[in-house]
Formats: structure tokens, C-alpha cells, sequence
């Protein structure tokens, strides 16, 4: 196919085949295959509902200590929050796909292959893989899907520029071509072609594959973006609506993915299997970022967990020690004000763990608004004992939030910023003021 005919088979041809070419029996698979999806997602969230409290508890049993349960909101910014918004929704309508992968495979299978007879293209006599092997190449197609979606995760932890871009850009890609990757394979598979070839002729017609992808999520997509820039929805309730509303545009993309691998069949039939040694390397090098994805995750909880130690001592200010350097009172009104002070925090460690205090911050802010950090060195303190630490916030101050006297006790908040991974901040709200 030339580019040109390419896109036209993507924008046109398909789309209008997969409505204009539905009969009987198609058109009942594909009412079998989205109520099959309905029933599922409703057991799903009915096994949920039932257990998130069992599950939650004891997530905050393993975390945090018993006092500062109330940190779980903490725990959910860092893991989600942190990320750019579009990456978490991509990662929810990925997940929609995975989810029918595993679940709803043979229903998917029954349905293009339905379609397929119902059009009669010229495609040769199917034979399909036995049962067993189907959900071994979905397994693959997992394990390559979970993969990619760790990277995305971890660059996104970061919190510079370049990195929530290059997460954002990655998370389009990885969900623009996993749609396509999974709505065109069954066909291929029909015929006896498996992963490893599809993706090799997927990646010929690339602009095939990712056009695909952009015309049947883009619609979600902007949903998504709807409801995180237009709703208070939380993000259960959001991945629950973009979760059900995707399962219809999969199932109303499977006819045209079905078409679109018809029109690549004949390249798939001549394209020769991946070499063994070539395979061996791809699934070699899957694996190894696989255990790296997993590896880097688990240091980050146990890292996460070892950081909550911290908030099981007690904690205390000698107001005597009040040290400062004021600005001139100008410069204070005006908002910008280079200040010093020092003050002794006295920490109490009443756990039987010896506590270990890692280079971390201190951050005020007044209404949203930075006032100046304060820097904590390292320190330990051991079980029983008591420590004294002076504490210096030496920065370039914004005042300009605090030069209303009447409500200068209001909307002040205090968060101890740790860092988890070299690199990956976690802030814990310590004080917040009303």
C-alpha cells in the first residue's frame, strides 16, 4: 500500500466497512463481546467495592503507622498526582485494552472472525492456534504492555520538564500503537501468524497502525481530558468512566481492525518468522527492563515505607531558640525579602527502631504560595533517645501572600519534602492551617 492509500484505508475504507459490512451473525458477536465486557466490568467493580476497604486498610497498615493513616492521600499523590494528567489517563485506556485482552480474547476472536467470513475477503482458509497458546501470545502481549508501561511511569516520576514531556509523548505513542497492535492482531493470529511476525509488519505499515490508534481513542481521550480539567471526579470514579465508555470504541474498532488486517495479509503471509536468535534477544532484553521496571517500583515502596519511620517519633520546637535575621520592612511589604532563621527542633524517637534522617526539606507556603524552605542535613537518632536539631531557613522569600495582617495565621501549610530515589521528591504534608 502506498502512503496515500494508507491513509485512506485508515480514515475511510475501514470505518465505513466495519458498519456497512456487519451481518447477522457478526452483528450478534458484537453485541455478545460488549455486553460480555458490561458483565465483566460490573463484577469487577462489585469485587472491588467489597474489598478496597480490606485492601486499603492494610496498604495503610504496611506503609504508614497507625496515626498518620490519614497520609494515604500523601501516598496517592505521589503515585498518581506526581504524573502529567494525559499519561494517567493513557495508562487507564491502555489498561481498558489489557483488560480485554485477557479476559475477553475468545469473544474478540469469535467476533472478527464472524466478521471477516461476513465480508469475505480474501484472506485464505483460517486455522486458529490452539486455546492454550492464544493466551500464551496474550501473555506476551501483557508482560510487553506492563513493561513499557513501568518506563513511562518511572521517567514520569521526575519532576523536571523534559521528563513529564518525554513521559506524556511516550504514553501517546505506547497507547496509539497497542491499540492497533490489539485490535488488527486477531486476524493475523487466525491465520497462524504470531506476535513477533505482526509486529514486524505492523511496524511496515507504522502509519497504518498509529492512525488506527489516534482515530478510535482520540474520542476517549478528550473525554479524559474533560473530566480532569472539567470534574471533581476522584481517580477511581475517572477510571471507572473512561474504563467503560473505551470498552464500546474497542468493540466498534474490531470490525475495522479486521478489514485493515485483511488489506496487510498478503505482506503478512510473505513476511518470514523473526530468526531464533533474534527472538531469543528481543525477549531477552523485554524481560531484563521487565525485572527493571519491577525492581525500581519495589525499592520505591520499600524506600517509601523505610521514609514513614520518620513520622512515628515526636516532634517539638524550643521557642527559645528563635534566631533571625529580618529584612527591611519594605522590602517585607513588597514581597521579596532575603530573611534568616534558625530554630532547635527537638525530636523525641519513642519507636524501638533507630530513626535515620536523610537530606530532606522543609517547605512553608502561604496561600499556595512558596515563603522559603528549610533545609535538614543528615542526622540519626536512636531508639529511647532525644535529639536537638537546629534547624536554618536561609532563602529569597516570597512575602507578598502574608501582607494582609488580618488573616496572617490563615492558609499556612508546612510539608517535609524526602527523597525516595535519587531524583523522585515525596512531599508529606505536616501542617496545614485554615
Amino acid at each position: 500500500m502506498t502512503l496515500v492509500e494508507q491513509i485512506k484505508q485508515v480514515l475511510y475504507r475501514a470505518p465505513i466497512a466495519s458498519i456497512s459490512q456487519l451481518r447477522r451473525s457478526s452483528s450478534q458477536s458484537m453485541l455478545l463481546y460488549y455486553l460480555s465486557s458490561l458483565i465483566l466490568f460490573t463484577v469487577f467493580i462489585g469485587l472491588y467495592n467489597h474489598f478496597q476497604a480490606d485492601f486499603k486498610q492494610g496498604l495503610l497498615d504496611y506503609l504508614f503507622p497507625p496515626s498518620w493513616h490519614d497520609l494515604t492521600e500523601d501516598f496517592v499523590h505521589f503515585f498518581y498526582a506526581a504524573q502529567a494528567k494525559v499519561v494517567l489517563s493513557n495508562m487507564i485506556l491502555s489498561t481498558s485494552l489489557v483488560f480485554a485482552s485477557i479476559f475477553l480474547f475468545p469473544l474478540k476472536e469469535r467476533f472478527s472472525a464472524h466478521f471477516e467470513k461476513d465480508s469475505a475477503y480474501n484472506n485464505g482458509a483460517g486455522k486458529e492456534f490452539p486455546l492454550i497458546l492464544q493466551a500464551w501470545e496474550e501473555t506476551k502481549l501483557f508482560l510487553l504492555y506492563l513493561t513499557a508501561q513501568l518506563i513511562i511511569l518511572w521517567i514520569g516520576y521526575y519532576p523536571y520538564s523534559i521528563s513529564k514531556w518525554l513521559s506524556i509523548i511516550l504514553s501517546y505513542l505506547f497507547l496509539f500503537f497497542t491499540f492497533g497492535l490489539d485490535i488488527i492482531s486477531p486476524t493475523f493470529q487466525r491465520h497462524r501468524i504470531k506476535y513477533t511476525t505482526i509486529l514486524k509488519v505492523l511496524s511496515r505499515y507504522g502509519l497504518v497502525t498509529l492512525l488506527f490508534g489516534v482515530l478510535y481513542s482520540l474520542p476517549m481521550i478528550l473525554l479524559s481530558l474533560l473530566i480532569i480539567h472539567k470534574t471533581s471526579f476522584n481517580f477511581a470514579q475517572t477510571s471507572a468512566i473512561l474504563f467503560l465508555v473505551n470498552m464500546l470504541f474497542i468493540t466498534l474498532a474490531i470490525p475495522a481492525g479486521t478489514h485493515l488486517a485483511s488489506q496487510m495479509m498478503a505482506t503478512a503471509k510473505k513476511t518470514p518468522p523473526m530468526k531464533l536468535k533474534k527472538k531469543l534477544g528481543v525477549y531477552g532484553l523485554t524481560l531484563m527492563l521487565l525485572g527493571a521496571g519491577l525492581f525500581l517500583h519495589g525499592r520505591l515502596l520499600i524506600s517509601i515505607h523505610h521514609k514513614s519511620q520518620i513520622l512515628k517519633v515526636e516532634y517539638d520546637i524550643d521557642w527559645s531558640s528563635f534566631d533571625a535575621s529580618l529584612p527591611d520592612f519594605s522590602d517585607f511589604i513588597s514581597g521579596q525579602s532575603s530573611a534568616s532563621l534558625t530554630f532547635d527542633l527537638v525530636i523525641n524517637n519513642t519507636s524501638p527502631y533507630d530513626l535515620d534522617f536523610e537530606k530532606s526539606q522543609l517547605i512553608v507556603s502561604k496561600k499556595d504560595i512558596e515563603i522559603g524552605q528549610v533545609h535538614i542535613k543528615n542526622f540519626s537518632v536512636p531508639s529511647g533517645q532525644q535529639k536537638k536539631i537546629t534547624m536554618t531557613l536561609d532563602s529569597i522569600s516570597d512575602t507578598s501572600s502574608i501582607v494582609e495582617f488580618s488573616d496572617i495565621l490563615e492558609d499556612w501549610r508546612i510539608d517535609l519534602k524526602l527523597e525516595v530515589w535519587p531524583g523522585i521528591p515525596f512531599v508529606v504534608n505536616l501542617v496545614e492551617s485554615q
